[in-house]
C-alpha cells in the first residue's frame, strides 16, 4: 500500500492505485482495508503521533436497528485522495470522511446509516410474532363476519 501520512500537518494521502477501480475515474475504498493500512502506518511510523482513526465495534445497536461500525477520523487529521480520480465510494462502515476530506475535485460518496444496517436472515419475524399475527387476524375476521 502507498498511503502516506504527514504526521506534522496531519494529512493522510490515499493514491488511486490503492483504491478499487469501478470504471473510468470512479473508484471504491473499502473501509476495512483503510483501517488496516492506517493501523499499519500508526504502528510503523506514528507511535509518537496522535491516533488517526477511532474504530467502534463492528455492530452498533441504535434505536432498535443494528448499524455497521463507525470509523471516525479524529485529532484533526484530514484525508486527501490523489491521482486520476473523480469519485470515491466509501464502503463497509459508517464514517466521517466526507466531512473532513480535502476537496480537490474528487466526490466522496459515503454509504452511511440506513444503507449499512446489519440485518438478520429473513424478515426478523419471530415464531411468537407469527402466532400473534394469526390470533389478531382471526379476531379481526370474527369481529367483521356479521357486517356486509
Amino acid at each position: 500500500m502507498s498511503y502516506s501520512v504527514n504526521w506534522i500537518t496531519q494529512l493522510v494521502s490515499i493514491p488511486d492505485t490503492d483504491l478499487t477501480l469501478v470504471s473510468g475515474t470512479h473508484y471504491r475504498l473499502n473501509m476495512f482495508t483503510f483501517l488496516i493500512e492506517i493501523r499499519r502506518l500508526e504502528a510503523n511510523d506514528g507511535l509518537w503521533a496522535p491516533q488517526i482513526v477511532e474504530h467502534t465495534n463492528p455492530k452498533i445497536n441504535f434505536a432498535g436497528a443494528d448499524y455497521a461500525g463507525f470509523d471516525k477520523i479524529i485529532n484533526g487529521y484530514k484525508i486527501i485522495f490523489t491521482g486520476n480520480l473523480t469519485r470515491v465510494d466509501l464502503i463497509g462502515s459508517n464514517n466521517n470522511i466526507a466531512d473532513i476530506f480535502i476537496s480537490n475535485g474528487v466526490s466522496v460518496v459515503p454509504s452511511n446509516s440506513a444503507g449499512l444496517q446489519k440485518v438478520s436472515i429473513g424478515s426478523g419475524v419471530t415464531p411468537q410474532d407469527v402466532i400473534d399475527i394469526a390470533v389478531k387476524s382471526r379476531d379481526v375476521l370474527l369481529s367483521t363476519e356479521n357486517y356486509p
